[in-house]
């Protein structure tokens, strides 16, 4: 028989403790989200994981976000809350990529934390541009409304069943707390063909392949020479330009 000693320790074990105080707080905060409802977002906590959660939010009003709903997923770390939790956004938007872990910079070092104001953060952070931040993507404003008007279509397909039955009901609610996209000037907004997206991310394409070639053109004629008075490059075909004698 196991003596009673270790019996005492395994049932007191300090790790255990710490993540039931854990899934307490987590459970706490949910608790008061339910307790005081927002017309800007909903969060709801998988029964078989009280770690991993549910969420949508709204876009900001007087953006191209406007009347979007955009869905995703918080898992919180057995080290909460002095591990932050990860935000990752299920919903094509046009900002952020999907199912990559959101960045909110000097947002983390605030404290106290919160999932409530983590998440007004970002709708906060919706419309602005990243300049090449990881997890970022840079649509225009009209893919971005063009994304905010399908966003409202149907809830995004992600998971298990008890997950997907978590996301359709956050999805109904937010329906019902979020005016639809607003109409441009009266009237409505155009929808571009994938054939136009295309293009432009062609263009785009294109434009990176022009800038890496003209870079290889610079370098690639350099004047490298020990005995020569001097080196110089190629200038674009107009000139040669004296670097030093």
């Amino acid at each position: 028989m196991e003596p009673f000693r270790s019996m005492v320790e395994k049932e007191y074990n300090p790790f255990n403790l710490r993540n039931s105080i854990e899934a307490r707080l987590i459970q706490q905060e949910l608790e008061k989200m339910h307790s005081n409802p927002s017309d800007d977002f909903k969060c709801l906590a998988l029964t078989s994981n009280p770690y991993d959660w549910q969420f949508a939010i709204r876009g900001p009003n007087g953006t191209e976000f406007e009347g979007g709903i955009y869905h995703g997923r918080i898992q919180f770390s057995e080290e909460y809350p002095h591990k932050r939790p990860i935000f990752t956004l299920l919903t094509e938007n046009g900002r952020f990529k999907t199912q990559t872990e959101i960045s909110f910079r000097d947002f983390w070092s605030l404290w106290p934390f919160s999932v409530r104001g983590a998440l007004l953060k970002l709708i906060e952070l919706l419309p602005t541009y990243p300049d090449g931040a990881l997890g970022s993507v840079e649509y225009d404003k009209e893919e971005r409304r063009v994304l905010a008007i399908k966003s409202r279509e149907a809830a995004p397909r992600y998971g298990t069943a008890e997950r997907q039955k978590l996301i359709d009901e956050i999805h109904k609610y937010m329906l019902s707390k979020v005016p639809p996209v607003p109409s441009n000037g009266g009237g409505d907004i155009p929808l571009s063909s994938q054939n136009d997206r295309d293009g432009r991310q062609q263009d785009m394409v294109t434009k990176k392949r022009k800038r890496k070639q003209d870079i290889n053109l610079i370098f690639g004629n350099t004047i490298n020479a020990d005995s020569c008075k001097q080196v110089g490059i190629f200038d674009f075909g107009k000139r040669v330009k004296s670097l030093w004698w």
